[in-house]
């Protein structure tokens, strides 16, 4: 009797799993994580809706890669807008690219005071770190800021390249690089001196306008647009 009351709790059990819904899953560029983190504690608490909501953090590009490849994402909150209308495009996604922010780029450099002006601090960065051009927006933009001012690295070493804003801001806090291209929301958000970044001039580079898509591969649709149109609103 005892062996069958067991089995039947592991079938309920199990039978339980099998209905549970399967996480709204977003995949989101490293420079809008912790603001979309807060979005989306702000959506549970408005909502009621408590069920998991699973975020994945990383460059544009390799985030991209994936959901190309299947990753069954539901939403895509890209740092660029290319890579939504490509996904759109393809049908890889259920509908239009839509921009929910527009980034900007800055030169965070601790030990230095920034009110020297930007050249004066690229004259004194022994070691600067960039995100990869080819696979972060942010990336792109910094190196379109350097060419725009005509700078090259002095050495070899001088010039750093992470995967993403996350890397290049983790490189400058531990000390790996004296100094960085990141994205102001992460300044702003770790509560950095204003005095130690300075805020790049958009004419120095292309917009960072950041596309959202929702994903065809994803599980919950539903949900998905729902916390897009909450995420829209604010």
């Amino acid at each position: 009797m005892i062996t069958r009351l067991l089995l039947l709790s592991v079938l309920l059990v199990g039978h339980s799993v099998l209905l549970a819904d399967p996480p709204l899953r977003i995949a989101v560029a490293s420079n809008y994580a912790n603001e979309l983190n807060k979005s989306v504690a702000r959506y549970q608490a408005n909502t009621g809706d408590t069920r998991t909501i699973s975020v994945s953090i990383g460059s544009t590009g390799k985030l991209f890669a994936q959901i190309q490849s299947g990753a069954p994402f539901d939403l895509f909150f890209a740092a660029d807008v290319d890579r939504p209308k490509r996904l759109a495009a393809s049908g890889v996604a259920l509908g239009p690219s839509q921009i929910y922010t527009t980034g900007r780029l800055v030169l965070w450099h601790p030990k230095h005071n920034t009110r020297r002006g930007l050249g004066q601090q690229l004259e004194q960065v022994v070691r600067l770190c960039v995100a990869n051009p080819q696979l972060a927006p942010y990336g792109l933009a910094a190196k379109e800021t350097l060419q725009h001012l005509n700078w090259q690295p002095p050495t070899a070493r001088t010039l750093v390249t992470a995967e993403n804003v996350g890397q290049v801001f983790a490189m400058v806090i531990t000390g790996n690089a004296d100094a960085g291209f990141v994205a102001l929301s992460q300044v702003r958000e770790q509560q950095v001196p204003s005095n130690q970044y300075w805020i790049i001039d958009e004419r120095m580079h292309q917009p960072i306008e950041q596309g959202v898509v929702l994903l065809r591969n994803g599980a919950q649709p539903e949900r998905a647009q729902a916390f897009l149109d909450f995420l829209l609103e604010k």
